[in-house]
This record gives structure tokens, C-alpha cells and sequence, in this order.
């Protein structure tokens, strides 16, 4: 099949425009929901399904976005991004309704893995803005699917409070359900399809052997205190993981049209970037998962010297400071990366990161004192984000743009799904109690303040890393230039002279 890389020429309305836009908008923000919204409940979940092992109900959504990415995109770029959404939608519809009537932990893992295939349809749907927008109006309209993600992501905590209060965790999952049953025919009959098109190869091994085998691998850790490290069950897991993720770096060098590029992962400016980001990102997934738990767990419960007692409404009023201070400090960070380099905005969030860690560790019940928690942990994320993107952006020739920022996405997710998992394993390992009746767990103080410090630990191999990185010094150009690219950017006639600008 020849390929069409040109966009069509569109002459929409404004009018219409904006409502694709929204349309496109609200389906995205499912993809922030089923995380955002999911985080308040697990708490309940854990009581509800009897487990200790309730963080892979956050772990195996990431592995399965991580995995289903590149896919998704090859398959869009050879098919139509509109259908690729729409497919994704679909899946996700059934995940939830599957997780809504979970009868066990393993029935809600599958429903959450389903839900877990709509994560890539933010990177989607800046590709079909591009593509079906008119062309004056793409810069806006990308800015505001990134506002309007960032709303979801404010939003959804609340939204969940409210359900779980009044229908239990098993409301989140319905309420998302309807959402993609009403948003997906309008959808379907009001976006257009890109008429893009790239025949491309897709890398079917390294899609099989990547994710699944980073989540055998996680599967051995997690089971490994409980199961015993030299049982063989233990051992088999682990081996085979390790087995399966050497044998997809190894096929990654021959594959002719490889998942990921390894001269990209492994380059001296994307290489030390991505490890930096991954380990801060620890600190930020690692916080996500123990706080509902340190605040909703019923306050004074003898042995314990945490716990706030909070609905998960209430839980979504304190912390609220964190989505706000997020969506301002966003845009902060990405204009203090063209003026000091966004390498020095990524060790503000991580110093920011390290702060919250060790203020939550403290194991603060006091509203003043979580909002406080909450507004550094907002400019810590903020901060993280806006810089992950300038680094990531700054370390790619156009030729590579792509690829990298493909990467990028893909160990993002990885890196989230492993922090939650570790992090739920250094939990489990520290249980108090476990109620008889509810079979709800109550955690030693010890569980918090441990996964706290070993989050703390990653952060400052983070932090290091960035402080010793020689990428991301300069002030950000929105790009790499390479010898010989003559590709000439729109910010680059704002630093032409007058007389260069005449001439």
C-alpha cells in the first residue's frame, strides 16, 4: 500500500472545529479516568477482594498500555487513527463492565487490563488533531487537549469520591462504562477519519516478549515473600522474565523494523534522559498508591500512629492542592526551560519529589499538613512533566521524533507499573492486622515509612543522574538541530535580527 504522510486540507468551521475538539477531548480524558478515578479505591478494593496484592490492580494497567502502545500506533498509521480509537473504546467498554462485576481479583485484573489499551489515546489523539484540524487552528487545539486531560485529572478524584461513597468502588467502573458507551457513537459519527497513511511493519515478537515479559518478571517479585524466593514457582517466574526481556533486547538488534530502537533508547542524551525521568517517576507512582491508604484508613487503630479516616471524597478535598499546583506549574516549567534548561527544572522536581517523600513519612494526619504535602507534590509533577517533554524533544532529530517519543511513552508506563508493584510488594511485607470479619488490612507504620524511603532511594539515583547529564543544560530549542538539518522551526525568526528578518 503506497503511503500518504499529507494531512488533507480541511476547510471546517470554527464551529465545527471546537466541537471536534471536545468530542475528542472528552474521549481522551477516559484514559486520565481510569487512572485517576481508580487510585482512591483501591483501599476498598483490597478489603473488598480480600488481597494484599491490590497495587497490580494500578501495575498491570500501565504493562498493558506499555505493551499495546507501539502496536496501536503502527496499526493507526496503517489503518486510520479514527478506527484505532474507536477499536480501543470499545475494548475498554467491556473492561469495565468486566470490572464492575468482578466476582475475583483475577476476573478484575482482566477487566483492568482491557481498560488498560485506551492509556495510548492521548499520544492518538494529537496525531488525528493534526491530521483532520485546520492547520492554523492545530497549535490551539493541542494546547487545549493537553488543559483538558489536565481537568480530568483534577476532576476525577472527586468524581470518584462521590461514586465511591454512594455505590461503592464498583461505581467507578460502571460510571466509565456508560461514559465510553455514550461518548463512542457520537464519536464515531462526528470525527472524521485521517486520511494518513504509513504501511509499516509491526514488531509482533518484541510486542509479545516486552510487556508480558516485564510482568512475569514483576509477577515473581510481587509472589516471592509470600511463595518463598527458591521456590520453584518463584524461580521459574523470575527466570523466565529475565529470560524473555534478554531475548527481546537481542531481537530488538536484528528486527528489521524493531519495537523499540535501541541506538534511540540507548543514545548519550535520549539513555540518560529516560533514566532520569524513570527514576523520579518512581517517587510520583510510589506516592500515588500509599497515600489513599495512609488517609483512609480509619484513625485511632491501636498500634498504628497514621490514618485520617477519610471518604474518598474527603480524600479527594485535601490532596485536591496536587492537580491544581500541577496544571499552573506545567506551563511554569516549560517557560523556565527555555530560559535555564529543562535538565535544571527535572532536578527541581526531584529535589520536589524528595521533599514529599520525606514529609509523607512523617505520616501526617492533619489536613494543613497533607495540603502542604500535596501542593509540593503538585510542583514537583508539574515541573516532571513539562521537562520530561523539552528533554525528550531536545534529544531527537526530527528523523527520529517518532521512534523516540514512542520510547519515551512506552518506558514511562513501564516505569509506573514497576514502582506500583514494588512499592505494593515493600507494603504486603509490613501488615499489622488483618480484620477477621471484612478481611481489611491495616499496615505497620513501617509499610509506609519503608516504601516511602526505598521511593526515596530511587529519586536520588534520579536526581543524580540529572545533576551530572550534560543534555538538558541549555535552554531549550523545541528540537534538535543535527548537521545539515535544514528544517527551519518558527521560534527560530524570533531570534533573527531585523535586518536578518528584512533579508
Amino acid at each position: 500500500m503506497a503511503e500518504n504522510l499529507t494531512p488533507t486540507s480541511t476547510t471546517v468551521s470554527r464551529g465545527r472545529a471546537i466541537a471536534m475538539l471536545v468530542l475528542i477531548i472528552l474521549l481522551s480524558e477516559a484514559g486520565t479516568f481510569e487512572i485517576t478515578m481508580v487510585y482512591p479505591a483501591m483501599p476498598d478494593m483490597a478489603a473488598g477482594f480480600k488481597t494484599l496484592h491490590i497495587a497490580w490492580a494500578a501495575s498491570i494497567v500501565s504493562l498493558t498500555g506499555a505493551t499495546v502502545l507501539p502496536l496501536v500506533g503502527k496499526v493507526a498509521d496503517n489503518w486510520g487513527k479514527k478506527r484505532a480509537i474507536l477499536c480501543l473504546g470499545a475494548v475498554f467498554v467491556v473492561g469495565s463492565v468486566i470490572c464492575a462485576l468482578a466476582s475475583s481479583f483475577a476476573v478484575l485484573l482482566v477487566g483492568r487490563a482491557m481498560q488498560g489499551c485506551l492509556v495510548g489515546i492521548v499520544s492518538l489523539s494529537y496525531s488525528l488533531v493534526r491530521d483532520i484540524m485546520p492547520r492554523e487552528f492545530v497549535p490551539i487545539a493541542l494546547g487545549t487537549v493537553v488543559t483538558g486531560i489536565g481537568m480530568a485529572a483534577l476532576a476525577g478524584p472527586f468524581l470518584a469520591g462521590w461514586l465511591i461513597d454512594q455505590y461503592g468502588f464498583e461505581g467507578i467502573f460502571w460510571f466509565l462504562a456508560l461514559y465510553g458507551i455514550v461518548l463512542l457513537p457520537v464519536y464515531a459519527l462526528a470525527i472524521p477519519e485521517s486520511s494518513v497513511r504509513a504501511n509499516r511493519p509491526v514488531d509482533y515478537i518484541g510486542t509479545v516478549l516486552l510487556g508480558p515479559g516485564t510482568g512475569v518478571l514483576l509477577l515473581g517479585i510481587t509472589q516471592g515473600s509470600s511463595w518463598g524466593w527458591t521456590a520453584g514457582s518463584t524461580l521459574t517466574l523470575l527466570i523466565l522474565g529475565v529470560a524473555m526481556l534478554v531475548g527481546f533486547t537481542l531481537w530488538e538488534r536484528v528486527c528489521s523494523a524493531p519495537l523499540i530502537s535501541l541506538d534511540v533508547l540507548l543514545g548519550r542524551r535520549f539513555g540518560p534522559t529516560v533514566l532520569a525521568v524513570v527514576c523520579v517517576s518512581y517517587m510520583m507512582n510510589a506516592h500515588a498508591l500509599i497515600s489513599p491508604t495512609m488517609l483512609r484508613t480509619p484513625a485511632g487503630i491501636p498500634g498504628i500512629s497514621y490514618g485520617a479516616g477519610l471518604s474518598a471524597t474527603e480524600l479527594a478535598v485535601w490532596t485536591f492542592p496536587l492537580g491544581v499546583v500541577a496544571m499552573i506549574l506545567g506551563p511554569l516549567g516549560g517557560f523556565l526551560s527555555t530560559r535555564i534548561g529543562a535538565r535544571n527544572v527535572l532536578v527541581a522536581s526531584g529535589t520536589l519529589f524528595l521533599l514529599v517523600m520525606f514529609l509523607a513519612s512523617r505520616l501526617f494526619t492533619v489536613q494543613w499538613q497533607i495540603g502542604l504535602v500535596s501542593l509540593a507534590g503538585g510542583c514537583a509533577v508539574g515541573f516532571l512533566h513539562s521537562s520530561n517533554a523539552n528533554l525528550v524533544q531536545d534529544a531527537l532529530p526530527v528523523s527520529q521524533s517518532a521512534m523516540g517519543n514512542s520510547v519515551a511513552g512506552m518506558t514511562a508506563m513501564l516505569s509506573g507499573a514497576v514502582a506500583t508493584a514494588i512499592t505494593g510488594v515493600v507494603m504486603s511485607d509490613h501488615v499489622l492486622t488483618v480484620d477477621p470479619t471484612t478481611r481489611a488490612v491495616v499496615y505497620a507504620d513501617s509499610a509506609l515509612t519503608h516504601a516511602y524511603g526505598y521511593a526515596a532511594l530511587v529519586g536520588v539515583i534520579g536526581v543524580a543522574v540529572a545533576l551530572v547529564m550534560k543534555h538538558g543544560r541549555a535552554p531549550s530549542q523545541g528540537g534538535l538541530d543535527e548537521p545539515g538539518d535544514d528544517l527551519i522551526r518558527p521560534q527560530d525568526d524570533l531570534r533573527l535580527s531585523p535586518t536578518e528578518a528584512a533579508g
